[in-house]
C-alpha cells in the first residue's frame, strides 16, 4: 500500500512532464523563431543562405545528418526520392550537416561527400552545433517536416526505412496532405 501511495504520484508526474515535452516539441514557433544560423551554405546559387521566413506557403523538410554516419547515409536515397517528387511542387529539402567527429568539420570534406553521394539539395554546414541545439536534435539522422506556416508537423529520428519502418511513406503522406490543404 505504501509503495502505491508513493509510486502513483510519481507516475502521474512523469506522464504530465512527458506530455508537456511532447507538446512543446510539436508546437514550435514561427519560421523566424527557428531560422537557420551559421554556414557556409553548399549546393545553393552563390552560396546564399536559405531563410525559413521566405518559405512561407511552402512545406519544408529539414534533415540533420553527418557524412560519417551510416544511418544518415541510408537516408540519402529516401531523401533524394522525396526531393525529386516534391521539389517541383514547391517543397524544399534542406540538409544541415552537423559533424559528430573532428574529420567531419572540414567544409571541403562535406563538399566531397555531397559530390560523392550526389546530393542535389541545399546543405548548411553546422560546425558549431547552433542549428542542432536550436532544433533540440538528439540523434543523427533527424528529419523535420514543416507546414506552410513553418510549424513542425512531423519529426523522424533514425533511418526512415529501417526494418519495417515506413518513414519515407509516412513523410510522403504528410507532404501530400499539406499540399492538398490550403
Amino acid at each position: 500500500m505504501s509503495k502505491t501511495r508513493y509510486l502513483a504520484p510519481l507516475a502521474v508526474g512523469a506522464l504530465v512532464i512527458a506530455g508537456f515535452s511532447y507538446r512543446q516539441a510539436n508546437s514550435r514557433g514561427t519560421p523566424g523563431s527557428l531560422e537557420f544560423v551559421g554556414g557556409p551554405w553548399l549546393n545553393v546559387a552563390g552560396g546564399r543562405p536559405i531563410a525559413l521566413a521566405s518559405r512561407t506557403d511552402h512545406p519544408t523538410l529539414i534533415a540533420f545528418w553527418t557524412f560519417g554516419c551510416s544511418n544518415c547515409q541510408a537516408n540519402l536515397a529516401p531523401y533524394a526520392r522525396l526531393y525529386a517528387k516534391y521539389k517541383p511542387l514547391g517543397v524544399e529539402l534542406v540538409a544541415i550537416h552537423t559533424p559528430e567527429m573532428s574529420h567531419e568539420r572540414r567544409t571541403e570534406a562535406v563538399e566531397e561527400h555531397i559530390e560523392r553521394f550526389k546530393i542535389p539539395y541545399p546543405v548548411l554546414v553546422d560546425n558549431d552545433n547552433k542549428n542542432w541545439n536550436r532544433w533540440s536534435v538528439r540523434y543523427w539522422p533527424t528529419l523535420f517536416l514543416l507546414d506552410r506556416k513553418g510549424r513542425v508537423v512531423k519529426k523522424w529520428e533514425g533511418e526512415l526505412n529501417y526494418g519495417r519502418a515506413q518513414g519515407e511513406a509516412e513523410v510522403a503522406r504528410a507532404l501530400d496532405g499539406l499540399l492538398t490543404r490550403r
